[in-house]
């Protein structure tokens, strides 16, 4: 059986049996495989896909395209040469088959994320059992979601962002999750690396700031401390023009 792995954190990226898909595709189809994988188990419309990735084509052009586009995808991901199709597609639906041997990175974060969530447990930020999910998906998390993934669809696009910003947001939460935790736990080199990556991610996270300064204050660093808060301070003018709160 063929094992299928979708990665949609960062750049696309598919790997077939542990090495690189022989991709005959381009972005059209790329975005047709990443639709399709966050939507498993739901029957996409082929109507629906081809006005989505093609809004601007009539109907029967657009339907044409989607074809190419199957095609390309099956090839690439060898699903006509397994037992079990990766792929479920009629003449009016196609669908990722969710009982195929596939991984997609997104979902282990979503699932791992909300195990966290679930837990009985009297704080998150206390939890180690939950600390060490959250490691696990923070490390999924390789880059924004389909970074650098464009097509001339501003319906598609909508979709994209849409996506992006929300797993943006979950990943931002787990990461100050975890600063919360190591501080707590006196490990503030650990407490200050998660709050670099959300700064990373968003510079002005002003809470990001404070968690930082914090985890160098606690453990001696005082002028390291300041000097972060000045660097906080620079970067809330440059890119809001607002001063830190009184908080901060």
């Amino acid at each position: 059986m063929n094992r299928l792995e979708i990665s949609l954190f960062g750049h696309f990226d598919v790997t077939l049996n542990g090495k690189p898909a022989p991709w005959h595709g381009g972005e059209a189809t790329q975005a047709l495989l990443a639709y399709l994988a966050m939507h498993v188990g739901s029957e996409c419309q082929r109507t629906s896909l081809a006005a989505l990735l093609w809004p601007d084509c009539p109907e029967e052009t657009a339907l044409q395209n989607l074809r190419q586009a199957l095609r390309r995808l099956r090839q690439s991901i060898g699903d006509e040469d397994t037992d079990l199709p990766f792929l479920l597609v009629t003449r009016q639906a196609i669908a990722l088959n969710p009982d195929s041997d596939y991984h997609l990175d997104v979902a282990a974060f979503r699932e791992t994320i909300a195990a966290a969530k679930e837990h009985a447990h009297r704080q998150l930020e206390r939890c180690p059992s939950c600390a060490q999910r959250l490691r696990e998906a923070v490390e999924l998390y390789r880059g924004e979601f389909l970074a650098g993934l464009s097509l001339p669809s501003d319906l598609f696009q909508e979709w994209l962002v849409v996506e992006r910003e929300a797993l943006h947001e979950q990943v931002l939460e787990a990461l100050a999750t975890l600063a919360a935790y190591h501080e707590a736990r006196g490990e503030y080199e650990e407490a200050i690396r998660y709050a670099q990556r959300q700064v990373a991610l968003e510079p002005w996270r002003e809470v990001a700031h404070r968690q930082w300064m914090r985890a160098l204050a606690f453990s001696g660093q005082r002028g390291a401390a300041l000097a972060q808060y000045e660097n906080c301070r620079r970067i809330l003018e440059e890119e809001l023009g607002i001063e830190p709160t009184a908080e901060t």
